[in-house]
């Protein structure tokens, strides 16, 4: 619905799989985001977010679900940044060596 999926995910499944490839070819057993990256990916999205009008209504697009306790805030679900500059902020990554995780060596 935002973006042609097909062609979306080949590329997030590529990057991904070069990822585990990496990790397993440098004995990398555990891969998690740090909080830093966390906090400017997040602001990133939120970026991308301003001035879509479909964020200003209460639907699962925003996070709520007026029949679940809890789920009643509204918060930004879903990239709304182009193709192109998202894919070139995961090549980056994968150029910084995946330094925006952390990254555990295996036993």
């Amino acid at each position: 619905m935002f973006g042609n999926i097909p062609r979306s995910i080949e590329f997030a499944v590529g990057w991904v799989a070069d990822l585990i490839e990496w990790a397993v070819n440098n004995d990398i057993t555990v891969i998690e985001a740090t909080e830093a990256g966390k906090k400017a990916w997040t602001k990133h999205v939120h970026e991308c977010s301003v001035g879509f009008l479909s964020n200003e209504v209460d639907s699962w697009m925003t996070g709520v679900n007026k029949n679940v306790a809890g789920k009643q805030k509204r918060t930004i679900a879903r990239y709304n940044g182009p193709a192109t500059g998202y894919r070139q902020r995961c090549d980056d990554v994968k150029v910084r060596g995946y330094s925006d995780f952390r990254l555990v060596k295996g036993p």
